[in-house]
């Protein structure tokens, strides 16, 4: 008889399946992006900040009418206000004055930048955004000083730096009561 050849098989062995960690670098890349991006973001609240404080007093003037009349009203109010030239005389806002004023200086904005950075300097580790703060808080501070000086200002009596005409003086009344 013939011995029977045998041959050795190779055993197979199952292996467990790799379990894959999800990665979580989708939230970690959006916020990577708005971290990046912030200066820009800071920097575009200073600017909206300034042109509405500028423009506040001006825009109603053309409240309920078409975009165009409304675009024209506001580009009298930002050149009337900084430059004194309006470009469109037939608009809503064309008798907008220069001012230069520093009454404005300390307005709403500047004082939400102040409050921004003195909560940027508060020297505890737990609170959130710091830095975010502080960048927002002097880009509004720095609005708001600069767009300060042309904003319309709310006292009739307040004097025009370049104009060489006075305000009107203030009547002066005693009162007695007996």
């Amino acid at each position: 008889m013939a011995r029977r050849r045998t041959t050795r098989r190779r055993r197979i062995t199952r292996r467990a399946p790799v379990k894959r960690r999800r990665s979580r670098r989708v939230k970690k890349r959006i916020g990577s992006k708005i971290k990046s991006q912030w200066s820009k973001i800071s920097a575009g609240a200073g600017a909206l900040a300034a042109v509405s404080n500028i423009t506040s007093q001006d825009m109603a003037a053309s409240t309920g009418q078409p975009i165009a009349a409304r675009a024209k009203n506001f580009a009298n109010s930002i050149s009337g206000r900084i430059i004194g030239f309006t470009p469109f005389k037939n608009a809503a806002g064309a008798n907008t004055p220069q001012t230069i004023s520093l009454e404005g200086m300390f307005n709403k904005y500047t004082g939400i930048g102040i409050g921004m950075l003195a909560y940027s300097m508060i020297p505890a580790k737990l609170l959130p955004h710091k830095g975010k703060a502080k960048t927002l808080g002097k880009s509004l501070f720095g609005a708001g000083l600069i767009s300060g000086i042309f904003a319309p200002s709310g006292n009739p009596h307040s004097h025009n730096l370049i104009s060489t005409t006075r305000a009107a003086p203030m009547a002066v009344t005693e009162v007695s009561y007996t």
